[in-house]
């Protein structure tokens, strides 16, 4: 199953993963602007994608999407996950995985997670025994895209007192930082291979769509030159083509299209970056094998 998970790495440099994305997730164009802007060439990453999907599936790359029964259901949550459609009419059960709460339920004894619990304003005792356990926690909606909806909790009494709008999750925090920056690995993996990956800096406390830099081995954590410059991209990208066809949603176009990248280098030693490539794999290898319809339900068939 194609997938784009995402990374963490705290401050004893052990890789967290936070969330995995299915369908046609980021990644490959991300970390082709990058080696372009770092070697003046492509990556050759679409290429072995496509090799991938020849050899373990037997089809090209876009009749591979085209035959995942839960593609067209997929499309039309993502739309009203962001407010501009209503919830698919025929929902596949594969569409439980979009809720960061089944993933945790199914991941944290496969990959390290951080400690998470389902956020519930009218009862405190969770949020205080996390918060005992981890200090600095993150409140984050069970459902959602781009860091919408994230908060760093300080102390329990800032937790909000009413329901939230969303259904959401209360985890510990990893304090992923590198150089001043909020730093995150999107690593992509296909038919039980590493694909590629890339990083995400910013200079907030989440790093969802920041400034795309080259993931690299290096002696210690760091970045390569963190005064580095930026070089900025608008074409459309290779995901766009292969998820919207001859079309996207207007509202769409700084995803699909806008990416700065950095002219620096995330570096890991090499046991942070084979363990990174090595989570991603087993991950694949496990969604592959799902029972979609055995997973636990998710937040938007209990409010159903």
């Amino acid at each position: 199953m194609y997938l784009g998970v995402d990374f963490l790495i705290g401050p004893d440099l052990a890789p967290w993963i936070i969330e995995v994305n299915v369908g046609l997730p980021g990644g490959a164009e991300e970390h082709d602007r990058v080696h372009r802007v770092h070697f003046g060439r492509p990556s050759g990453v679409f290429a072995r994608i496509e090799e991938i999907s020849l050899r373990v599936y037997g089809l090209p790359f876009v009749d591979y999407l085209g035959s995942l029964p839960f593609l067209p259901s997929l499309k039309a949550f993502k739309l009203w996950l962001d407010g501009q459609g209503p919830f698919p009419a025929d929902p596949h059960p594969a569409l439980r995985l979009e809720d960061k709460w089944v993933q945790y339920q199914i991941l944290s004894r496969l990959v390290p997670m951080p400690e998470t619990v389902v956020f519930d304003a009218s009862a405190r005792g969770p949020a205080r025994s996390l918060q005992a356990r981890w200090g600095r926690l993150a409140l984050k909606r069970r459902l959602g895209r781009g860091g919408r909806g994230f908060r760093v909790i300080d102390r329990v009494e800032d937790l909000p007192e009413d329901p939230p709008e969303h259904p959401s999750l209360l985890q510990r925090h990893i304090d992923s930082r590198v150089a001043g920056f909020a730093c995150s690995i999107r690593a992509v993996a296909f038919g039980g291979q590493f694909v590629c990956a890339y990083a995400n800096l910013a200079r907030r406390e989440h790093s969802n769509h920041g400034v795309l830099a080259r993931v690299a081995e290096g002696e210690a954590l760091a970045l390569s030159d963190a005064d580095f410059a930026i070089e900025r991209f608008d074409e459309r990208s290779w995901e766009a083509k292969l998820w919207f066809g001859d079309a996207e949603p207007a509202y769409l176009r700084h995803n699909l299209y806008e990416d700065e990248v950095a002219r620096a280098s995330l570096l890991l030693p090499p046991p942070v970056l084979a363990a990174i490539t090595a989570a991603a794999v087993r991950i694949e290898r496990f969604y592959e094998g799902l029972d979609c319809p055995a997973l636990p339900a998710a937040c938007f068939e209990e409010t159903a």
